[in-house]
């Protein structure tokens, strides 16, 4: 690094040190004049025809950063950026059609499944759980619970109606073993013969021998016991017998 003094034309080598040293001003040992060197500034030994840089913009000093040099570092040599990105694209699509031909062939395995099966679609019910789940159908609403061998007769007796004449009166009671609740059951009361046949009928809903009011739908609760009592007309002297039957 040179500098050239203004006065004498004189050239005189400097460094760092030196131009820190004096903040940039320096003496010229020739003609004591005092300068400042970064105004005649020179990498190389000047000629006399030779111009120190003049003032303008304030450089950018530091590396510069190419964002776009890491993003190619991705690809192999020799391979188009856009090329890739091409074929990025098509694997994707490729992935696409894959998992929709999938779904497709899914399905038909169901149909044919179902067929196989020789049970209606709609009627089976692991299948109807396969669809719902791929959102291809709704389940239907969930049946309430029934067992009817768990609904036991604890306790029946048949007398004539207190109030009325020509009828009877049967007050039973029943209770649900189930560990779960289960919809109230259907009762039928068959009148017997000396020889065990049927001389009348009658079924009850559960509408008919519950209390006003009751929770219908919320069924019998486990181990809970219910009387029932049911009013039915007297056949006469035929009958001699009676059953009472959970349906």
């Amino acid at each position: 690094m040179f500098t050239r003094c203004p006065g004498c034309h004189t050239v005189h080598p400097l460094n760092a040190a030196l131009l820190a040293q004096g903040a940039g001003k320096y003496r010229c040992g020739k003609c004591n004049k005092v300068s400042n060197a970064l105004e005649s500034l020179f990498d190389e030994w000047p000629d006399a025809g030779d111009s120190a840089p003049t003032a303008g913009s304030v450089p950018a000093l530091g590396i510069s950063i190419d964002l776009k040099t890491p993003r190619d570092a991705e690809f192999s040599d020799g391979e188009d950026p856009a090329e890739v990105e091409i074929t990025r694209s098509k694997g994707k699509l490729a992935r696409a059609a894959w998992g929709t031909a999938a779904l497709v062939l899914l399905i038909v395995l169901v149909v044919n499944l179902a067929d196989l099966l020789q049970k209606p679609l709609q009627e089976n019910s692991e299948i109807q759980q396969g669809l719902a789940k791929i959102g291809l159908t709704e389940l239907p609403p969930e049946s309430p619970y029934r067992d009817l061998d768990k609904i036991q007769l604890v306790a029946s007796e048949m007398r004539s109606h207190p109030a009325r004449a020509n009828a009877l009166r049967l007050s039973a009671t029943i209770v649900n073993r189930a560990a779960r609740s289960q919809a109230y059951p259907g009762l039928e009361v068959i009148l017997l013969d000396l020889k065990g046949q049927a001389v009348a009928s009658r079924q009850f809903a559960p509408s008919e021998y519950l209390a006003e009011g009751a929770d219908i739908d919320g069924g019998m609760t486990p181990e809970a016991y219910l009387p029932v009592v049911l009013d039915l007309a007297d056949p006469g002297s035929l009958a001699v017998g009676f059953e009472l039957n959970i349906r």
